[in-house]
């Protein structure tokens, strides 16, 4: 008949479904709790249809159905979005997304398969038609640096809403990148890819929820953030967002392998990795508030530099004192024009 996939966060309900459509006749239900992974699924085995839910940690069922948008998967792939909310208001929101229904969660199960192969069997989730537009999507540099762009989007606003963060370490990294001898082309790569370093932070509570620690994450579940970012943005077609996979998984690798997940050791931490831990270093030590940037900014380089040969690159801490006034220059120019973006959303003081 035809394929399915079918996301939520809530296991339970995930396993009652794959049941009701695989009775239903469906030849492949496939399931997923995590809508970052559920998108790469989708790429990879191009379903008739997608049932997503809308109230999900991490990415929402509206989001991911526009992430699918932007990609040129939906409308092709017609998404059926679930919802225990009030329908009036998200059917509007749901539709310019470019979903196809919006269904009340509580609906019959039977009423629900009915619906769902009505638009399996119109044949708008034409698998054939799926697959092109993945291989043209592999192709084109566009599609990766758009996706590129919305995960740095996501990961920025999970880390500070203003999103300066990730993009304060992306220019530290890219000055550093220069200052150590990397070609232009390599330097904006690393540009691109350094914002999404941290971006297996957004699973990292789930992890620590789906395995029954209500007292919240352990140092294990915060260290994996390192492999959930690898996992969710490997394999793709993109070379920014492999790159950004690398740098995910190798940014908290040490120079004297004491670092994780892998604890690889000198030259056997790629290069990519080894400056954003320089970068993230400068950005954590320098964002402390209430202190002066100088000061903030001799301590960074002092630790930074009692760091060279055990946490840090001997070559990449050098290339960072050479590039460290740039630094700072960037730091003002980025956190300069973040406070006057604000000052300007204020409302004018009445005279």
């Amino acid at each position: 008949m035809s394929s399915i996939c079918i996301v939520d966060d809530n296991r339970p309900t995930l396993a009652r479904l794959k049941r009701a459509f695989g009775a239903a006749g469906f030849d492949n239900v496939m399931t997923e709790s995590d809508p970052l992974i559920a998108v790469s699924r989708i790429r990879e085995h191009c379903p008739d249809v997608l049932i997503v839910d809308y109230n999900m940690p991490q990415l929402n069922g509206l989001a991911m159905v526009e992430l699918l948008k932007h990609e040129g998967i939906v409308p092709n792939l017609p998404a059926v979005l679930l919802s225990g909310l009030d329908l009036s208001e998200l059917r509007l929101a749901a539709f310019k997304a470019g979903a196809v229904d919006v269904i009340d969660k509580r609906v019959a199960e039977q009423e629900l398969i009915h619906r769902v192969s009505n638009f399996a069997a119109a044949g708008h989730g034409n698998p054939a038609v799926l697959c092109q537009l993945r291989e043209v999507r592999a192709q084109t540099p566009e599609a990766g640096a758009t996706l590129l762009r919305m995960l740095e989007r996501l990961s920025a606003w999970h880390d500070e809403p203003s999103g300066q963060h990730v993009h304060r370490v992306a220019a530290f990294a890219a000055a550093i990148g220069a200052a150590a001898g990397l070609g232009p082309s390599e330097v904006d790569m690393l540009r691109a890819a350094v914002p999404l370093h941290d971006i297996g932070k957004i699973g990292v509570a789930d992890v620590a929820r789906r395995s029954g620690r209500e007292a919240g994450p352990t140092l294990d579940d915060l260290r994996a953030h390192t492999t959930l970012g690898h996992h969710v943005l490997k394999g793709h077609g993109s070379q920014a967002l492999d790159v950004a996979a690398q740098i995910a998984l190798t940014h908290h690798e040490c120079w004297d392998g004491s670092g994780f997940p892998q604890g690889l050791r000198g030259a056997a931490i790629p290069v990519f990795g080894r400056i954003a831990a320089v970068a993230d270093a400068f950005e954590l030590i320098t964002a402390i508030p209430n202190r002066p940037l100088h000061w903030l900014v001799n301590r960074a380089r002092r630790v930074i530099a009692a760091e060279s040969g055990v946490s840090f690159d001997p070559d990449i801490v050098r290339a960072f004192e050479a590039s460290a006034e740039a630094m700072v220059d960037i730091k003002l120019r980025i956190d300069g024009a973040a406070l006057a973006l604000e000052r300007s959303a204020q409302p004018a003081l009445a005279s």
